[in-house]
């Protein structure tokens, strides 16, 4: 295959888009379905009808992806939903997607509920680390968010991750005053337990969209309201893979927060990163609703240069950017939990 040579390492450029953007990092989907319904999320029970399980891949169907992926040069390899944890094989996808890519570094985003019985059988398998979606350390306020959600049963679950050995981070969508309210309780909370936390904008798609305008806060109010406790020291850094920019705490140590700005300091430019939906299309974008199905490939005989070229085909096909600052756009056709958020 093709590759470049960076530091004396080849990296495979098949990945490499039309604006030489190239992608490391792939979400997948493992189903629609999900145990709460987060406002910024998901429609109200009973509102959607999710696809049935023989729309979903397959174990066997995601390590062949996780494999193919990682010899075209991805380096990470995120499940999400919906819940993942809803999927009662995602032990076994992931022990298959480690053991058929073991260079892959394994991750989940999850909300937590079911995290406490999984954490432990998850590390076994190969998992590295997880997202845990905490939106509220309010209990009512919490269950207002997620319409039900039992925020006790997600602390318990960021514990035994921790206990499990996992790297965890926390995500919480910022929504209005009170949520800005929250945000340094947040911040010594996931500190005291040496977790990153990180706020993210509300991202007018999908369900969000239907949001009140008051409930989109933008990055440089979150800032704002963190400078107490960390600070940038010219903007906001981004580590990692993904598209948080960091910033460090005030009192000296390494302590960090993360800002996810989509919206308002959107970070297109340098986006690593593809999607696979639960029902196997491969999209180029969370925002906009093109891609391409890759059932048919992989339940259809073809070999993997095939799958290769189709992969690569797709990800030329990343625009330059999304319009989510727009009143209407192609982000007003997709559904987050639907993509893998």
């Amino acid at each position: 295959r093709r590759g470049m040579v960076v530091d004396d390492a080849t990296i495979p450029t098949d990945l490499v888009d039309q604006h030489g953007r190239r992608v490391s990092y792939v979400r997948l989907s493992v189903t629609e379905r999900c145990d709460l319904a987060c406002v910024y999320c998901m429609p109200p029970a009973g509102e959607r009808a999710h696809a049935r399980h023989a729309e979903l891949l397959m174990p066997e169907e995601i390590a062949r992806l996780a494999r193919v992926f990682s010899g075209l040069g991805a380096e990470r390899l995120r499940f999400t939903g919906g819940e993942p944890l809803c999927r009662r094989d995602l032990v076994s996808i992931v022990e298959r997607s480690r053991e058929s890519a073991p260079r892959l570094a394994l991750a989940v985003t999850t909300n937590g509920t079911r995290l406490g019985a999984l954490a432990s059988p998850l590390s076994r398998a190969g998992l590295g680390s997880v997202n845990v979606s905490v939106d509220s350390l309010e209990p009512a306020r919490f269950a207002e968010i997620t319409r039900g959600g039992e925020l006790a049963a997600v602390l318990d679950g960021v514990k035994a991750a921790l206990s499990a050995g996992l790297e965890v981070k926390t995500n919480t969508v910022v929504l209005g005053e009170r949520s800005l309210d929250e945000i340094p309780r947040i911040v010594e909370w996931a500190w005291s337990l040496g977790i990153v936390p990180r706020f993210i904008e509300v991202m007018p798609i999908g369900e969000a969209a239907r949001l009140s305008p008051c409930d989109l806060v933008p990055a440089a109010r979150i800032a704002e309201r963190l400078a107490a406790l960390a600070r940038a020291e010219a903007t906001p850094t981004r580590t990692g893979h993904g598209p948080a920019r960091y910033l460090t705490a005030t009192d000296g140590s390494s302590r960090k927060v993360g800002l996810i700005a989509a919206t308002t300091q959107r970070f297109c430019g340098d986006c690593n990163r593809v999607r696979v939906t639960a029902r196997g299309e491969l999209r180029p974008c969370l925002a906009r609703p093109e891609g391409r199905p890759l059932s048919a490939l992989l339940r259809g005989g073809a070999d993997d240069d095939e799958l290769r070229d189709a992969l690569s085909a797709v990800v030329r096909l990343k625009s330059e950017g999304h319009v989510l600052g727009c009143a209407s756009g192609p982000h007003q056709a997709v559904g987050m939990s639907l993509v893998g958020g």
